[in-house]
């Protein structure tokens, strides 16, 4: 009998232990763990959403920090991440329009002349012809008051300009966020969508990468750079990678990494 009830007492204390750890390990996590579990990210690496991080790619990642600094690692990957889904997307998408690579579109818009920003599909212009506008400067000033008050209202300088925005809340929702209101649609798993948008946001990161390398091995003298006369940006007819995909659709067998690198050829 007593050692039943010392059974039954310990396997009660072991799953409260379970339990404070798990409570300890979330807390001060609110903005991570709304939602979400590693049930839904079986891949390998680690969801920001369970707070566990016994499965993170990168061994001890967690060890030494707190759980503000853990969560503000999780909010900022976020961000980056969405920063690349849409870098990825407009640069592929201004190339393929515009026929301008991600990495010499500067050169459409300078203190010289800055008239030469054509949109894919665009009918009408910015400005009549002649008109010298857009100019530069008012480009710049608006891109940069534009970018703050976007940081200000997200990082807490500034007060919110909507309710439902929060310091630190990834998913405001509500009416400015939310329109279509899929948070509250029972048929919309706002959970799975979450750590879709994580992998999603991943993937575009490591793609960004890939922009980034494509560049210089496929422009430069050598294909990492190291001794390179000049870089992308300033080579007359450098390739993007949309002209990089339809050179390796057009003959996957030449156009392809190793004819840059120098390998198996």
């Amino acid at each position: 009998m007593a050692m039943a009830l010392s059974s039954a007492a310990s396997v009660r204390t072991f799953f409260q232990l379970v339990a404070t750890k798990q409570t300890v390990a979330s807390k001060a996590r609110a903005v991570v763990t709304k939602a979400g579990s590693e049930e839904l990210y079986v891949e390998t690496g680690a969801s920001t959403y369970s707070g566990n991080y016994d499965e993170a790619l990168w061994p001890n990642w967690a060890s030494g920090r707190s759980d503000e600094e853990i969560t503000a690692c999780a909010e900022t990957e976020l961000i980056h991440g969405r920063w690349a889904m849409l870098g990825c997307a407009g640069a592929w998408g201004a190339e393929a329009g515009t026929g301008i690579n991600w990495f010499q579109a500067g050169a459409v818009c300078t203190p010289e002349d800055c008239t030469g920003i054509v949109f894919p599909g665009q009918v009408i212009p910015l400005a009549p012809e002649g008109s010298g506008f857009p100019q530069f400067y008012n480009v710049l000033v608006g891109t940069i008051v534009l970018m703050g008050l976007s940081e200000g209202y997200r990082g807490g300088l500034i007060a919110p300009a909507f309710p439902e925005l929060e310091v630190g809340d990834l998913h405001p929702g509500g009416s400015h966020f939310d329109p279509l209101n899929l948070a509250e649609n029972p048929s919309f798993d706002l959970d799975r969508m979450k750590i879709a948008e994580l992998k999603h946001a991943r993937l575009a990161m490591l793609s960004w990468l890939g922009y980034m390398s494509q560049a210089v091995a496929t422009n430069c003298d050598n294909p990492f750079g190291f001794g390179s006369e000049t870089w992308p940006s300033y080579i007359e007819g450098a390739k993007g990678p949309y002209a990089n995909w339809l050179d390796h659709c057009a003959d996957p067998i030449t156009e392809n990494v190793w004819k840059y690198t120098g390998l198996f050829q």
